[in-house]
């Protein structure tokens, strides 16, 4: 009831006011009020317009000054930009002249350097070889008969072979506080004894004692001694038959010469290598020239020995055979001018053999021990060598001299000293 009553109410107050409101419309006040207000706004808004248009020239005037000013700032900058730009693409075209320009320097540089570095590594290529020539070179010049299998024969101008015994600086011959080594005494062959001295004769004072001093004086004399057999000839007149007695064992011809003599001849030409010339003529002098004996003679000495130990021969022959070790080795000789060749066979024992070859290789080694030997084999490493026996060791005498060779040329390197000392 409450709310419609309000409603009413709030209504018949609106109804009147449209009621007043259409009254006035009525009666023609209503638009003269609206003409005037309107009227008075149009003249409001004319006024507002006016001053918005002078504000508007206004600022459209300032804003062309602005945009003039901004125009010629612009033209101002852009020319300015235009310069910056034209000297920055000539800046750009110099230096991409001069990158041009320094890289073709570049690569006339890389390429020269490429080619120095070719030319080094090959001057240096060059260079090791040269070394390794110089050192080939002076190795070769510095190998002799004390550091390579060289034989001092063929060395030119070869030094004296220096004594390998460091010195003490003491004086030869015996040191004080030795005990001294004495001569020996040999069995006297003759014997003298010396008469007292006449002070002792005639002096009663001088009695005899039981010592006795003896000296002895040792010599050797050479005596020829000739041996000659005298055998008659007996004739038998029935059958015509002569006969004497026979001549001892080695009697054949008219003359003949004893076994020392020939031992001595033998020794002197072979072991003592002196010349068949030498030998006859130191006999000759120990003699006096009562013995000449001619050179075919002393050259069938070595002929009649081998001829005399070939038995001999055969059984060392066979013991080095069954030797577990034995050193072989092959020499140079000279026969009638000619070359020719020696191999040498020794085992440990003692036992040594020589045999004559006139070419090297197996040809030579033909007919030796070598050529059935089966056991270790010590040599100067010889590839022909190689060929026999079961084992092959080399010979230390030439490692050491390979071994010096490296100490002279080699000498920034350590392993052959301690080989050496090993």
């Amino acid at each position: 009831m409450g709310n419609s009553f309000e409603t009413i109410t709030v209504l018949q107050y609106r109804l009147k006011a449209a009621q007043e409101e259409l009254a006035a419309f009525q009666s023609g006040e209503k638009y003269i009020r609206m003409e005037k207000q309107h009227l008075t706004q149009v003249r409001a808004l004319e006024r507002r317009i006016a001053k918005l248009e002078a504000a508007v020239a206004k600022e459209h005037s300032h804003a062309i000054t602005i945009r003039n000013q901004w125009f010629e700032i612009f033209e101002q900058l852009q020319k300015e930009c235009d310069r910056m730009v034209a000297e920055a693409v000539k800046k750009a075209d110099m230096m991409e002249k001069r990158a041009i320009r320094a890289e073709k320097q570049r690569d006339i540089a890389l390429e020269k350097v490429t080619s120095q570095r070719r030319e080094l590594c090959k001057v240096k290529t060059e260079l090791d070889d040269e070394k390794q020539k110089v050192q080939k070179l002076t190795a070769q010049i510095n190998r002799n008969y004390e550091n390579s299998s060289i034989p001092s024969s063929k060395s030119i101008a070869r030094k004296k072979i220096s004594n390998s015994r460091e010195k003490t600086g003491r004086k030869p011959g015996g040191q004080p506080g030795h005990r001294g080594h004495c001569r020996k005494k040999l069995t006297p062959t003759r014997e003298i004894y010396l008469p007292a001295p006449e002070e002792v004769l005639h002096d009663p004072d001088f009695k005899k004692t039981s010592k006795t001093i003896t000296k002895q004086k040792i010599d050797i004399s050479v005596e020829v001694h000739v041996t000659e057999y005298h055998a008659d000839v007996y004739y038998n007149s029935k059958t015509g038959e002569r006969i004497h007695a026979p001549f001892p064992q080695g009697v054949i011809d008219d003359v003949n010469y004893g076994g020392n003599l020939r031992a001595f001849l033998f020794l002197l030409n072979n072991d003592c290598c002196t010349s068949i010339d030498k030998s006859r003529r130191f006999l000759s002098d120990l003699t006096d020239g009562k013995i000449n004996i001619s050179k075919g003679m002393i050259n069938n000495l070595c002929r009649s020995f081998a001829q005399k130990t070939e038995s001999q021969r055969k059984e060392i022959f066979c013991d080095m055979l069954l030797s577990p070790v034995m050193h072989t080795d092959c020499t140079n000789a000279r026969v009638n001018g000619e070359s020719s060749y020696v191999f040498v066979c020794a085992v440990p024992d003692g036992g040594v053999l020589y045999f004559a070859r006139g070419k090297k290789g197996h040809d030579g080694i033909k007919g030796t021990v070598v050529e059935d030997y089966q056991g270790t084999l010590v040599h100067d490493h010889d590839v022909t060598f190689y060929k026999y026996g079961t084992g092959h060791q080399e010979c230390l005498a030439h490692v050491l001299r390979y071994l010096k060779d490296s100490m002279d040329n080699e000498k920034d390197r350590t392993w052959n000293r301690q080989m050496h000392s090993l």
